[in-house]
């Protein structure tokens, strides 16, 4: 039996700005949009703990398909029928594959380091270090554990972020999420996405140039397909685009969502 999962959701901004929908990546939460937020003070982000994140429900199935089910279930019960969509990590991937379901939903996407299709080996290791069970022994230590990801992000960045990190019944600090969840996503990775020669609306890519998530083939391939749909901006950063990069992000966004 089908459990549904209404996604917990977290908004920024005032209440009557211009809805933008924010989907944030594996083993990551909506918090991630909070800098992003601060930065667009007219929009309001509409930002959901995908299934197995935050405070979300964390009971299985994990596969794409529930994760839209989930997406559709919350989106309705909010009334936001149609809005720009922005997806970073593996909320880019469900984003593409939202809008292939239900293209009349997406005004313009905006797709940050998103992984839309990762190699079996990444996925692997990534899957390997979730094994690995990964926590902290103190608020410094994830801290300077998680500095070390996104190097050019201020100070302040990794304070917020630090305070979704939970006591575990070792006493050792975790973020959030289900492993299990996470590792069932990470799978669906090595999928192919849907062609974006279908997918043609106004779509800005933002990538961090220190950051392997998406290689030049990729680019490559989507500039042809999309063709003059198609934005695409490098930050200095690493993955964590909104963490090393907010003002640059955030201006960007900004700038394709007025145009």
């Amino acid at each position: 039996m089908m459990t549904h999962v209404r996604l917990h959701v977290h908004e920024f901004g005032p209440g009557a700005g211009r809805t933008v929908v924010a989907l944030h990546g594996v083993t990551g939460l909506a918090r991630v949009f909070q800098r992003l937020a601060d930065r667009m003070p007219e929009f309001r982000i509409v930002a959901p703990d995908l299934r197995g994140h935050g405070a979300s429900g964390k009971e299985p199935p994990w596969d794409l398909s529930v994760h839209l089910r989930d997406l559709r279930e919350t989106l309705d019960a909010m009334g936001i029928s149609r809005a720009p969509f922005i997806g970073y990590n593996f909320g880019g991937r469900l984003a593409v594959e939202l809008l292939a379901a239900d293209r009349s939903r997406f005004e313009k996407l905006i797709l940050l380091d998103p992984a839309l299709q990762m190699e079996a080996s990444a996925v692997t290791a990534s899957t390997e270090a979730l094994l690995a069970d990964p926590s902290y022994g103190s608020v410094d230590e994830a801290i300077a554990a998680r500095a070390a990801t996104a190097p050019y992000a201020p100070p302040e960045h990794f304070e917020v972020w630090a305070r979704d990190l939970v006591a575990g019944p070792d006493g050792r600090l975790r973020l959030p999420f289900s492993r299990a969840a996470a590792i069932a996503i990470l799978g669906e990775l090595t999928t192919p996405p849907p062609p974006f020669a279908a997918l043609r609306i106004p779509t800005l890519l933002i990538l961090g140039d220190e950051s392997t998530m998406v290689n030049s083939g990729q680019t490559e391939r989507y500039t042809y397909e999309l063709g003059d749909f198609l934005e695409v901006k490098t930050v200095r950063a690493r993955h964590q685009v909104i963490g090393d990069a907010a003002d640059e992000v955030a201006a960007a966004v900004r700038a394709f969502l007025a145009s």
